[in-house]
């Protein structure tokens, strides 16, 4: 049986298939956030581990740093006895970008991450108008909460107010010296720091991370960015989530970076203009991309 870190919520597989899974949440979650997604990723064979940051579940309300994190996730890291995944959602993916860059990891999946510095970090005009109101308190080193409305705009959009309800009973303050950590002190990480496979999701309706800044992201690690057009911030909750958690499982069964087909090489009549290339390349034109001719795969 697979070792993980003990102070985790453990899920194990009936009949384990792929490596361990560990779940790292974002600021002011908690490992609850992860239980639908446990359940779906124990049936397709991963035994995952949902770890609370320091700062969250029962330790929340207490003021920590990003250090006391990456070093609780490299701690979380150490236990297993063989190299997790790991699964990072928000300020989690920028931690897991930071751990990987470390440790042996066997893949890396990054939900609506927070980047690394390498990569400049572009909050949604929703998300900026959320904190603005907790900026004084946060400059004065006080914990930042954000009340219901706040949460609704930037990531509980899609949840029935029923659910609005149950999350924001969970949801908890935002320790302050991660909050100055992300917006000042984001540690730089290349490509070649991550010597495993890099996957990146983002919803399109997310309030709080803009979708240029996960493309960007991608392009820093070449790696694959999924955008998933009926989901926002917090798939693990949302109605039609379980798609994303079942195409990430698939994902992390035979993890990969970016993939090229190759076609028929083109025949001097043909012409290499545009329109002939598209003619003949299987995949349909990205109406949304902002990189312009730019093929993703």
């Amino acid at each position: 049986m697979v070792k993980g870190p003990p102070a985790a919520v453990h899920v194990p597989a009936a009949a384990p298939e792929g490596p361990p899974l560990l779940l790292i949440h974002g600021i002011s979650l908690g490992a609850w956030l992860w239980e639908r997604d446990q359940r779906i990723l124990a049936s397709m064979g991963f035994s995952s581990w949902a770890m609370d940051l320091p700062g969250h579940g029962d330790d929340a309300g207490r003021d920590v740093r990003m250090e006391d994190v990456y070093r609780a996730v490299r701690d979380a890291v150490s236990a297993f006895d063989e190299p997790p995944i790991l699964v990072g959602h928000s300020a989690g993916g920028l931690a897991a970008q930071v751990v990987a860059a470390e440790v042996d990891v066997a893949a890396v999946v990054l939900v609506a991450p927070v980047p690394c510095g390498s990569v400049p970090h572009l909050p949604t005009r929703a998300g900026i108008g959320a904190i603005l109101p907790s900026l004084l308190a946060v400059v004065r080193g006080r914990n930042l909460t954000m009340g219901r409305r706040a949460y609704v705009d930037t990531g509980l959009s899609l949840l029935t107010p029923a659910d609005q309800e149950r999350a924001m009973a969970r949801i908890g303050p935002w320790p302050n010296g991660m909050v100055r950590d992300m917006v000042r002190r984001r540690p730089v990480v290349t490509a070649q720091d991550i010597g495993a496979p890099i996957l990146v999701t983002h919803g399109l309706n997310d309030g709080a991370a803009s979708l240029y800044g996960s493309r960007l992201l991608a392009d820093h690690y070449d790696c694959v960015l999924w955008r998933f057009d009926d989901l926002a911030h917090l798939p693990q909750l949302e109605p039609g989530g379980e798609r994303h958690t079942r195409a990430v499982g698939e994902w992390m069964q035979a993890p990969h970076g970016r993939q090229v087909r190759e076609i028929d090489a083109f025949r001097p009549d043909e012409g290499v203009g545009r329109a002939r290339r598209v003619s003949r390349d299987p995949s349909p034109a990205r109406s949304d991309s902002r990189f312009g001719d730019r093929r993703k795969r």
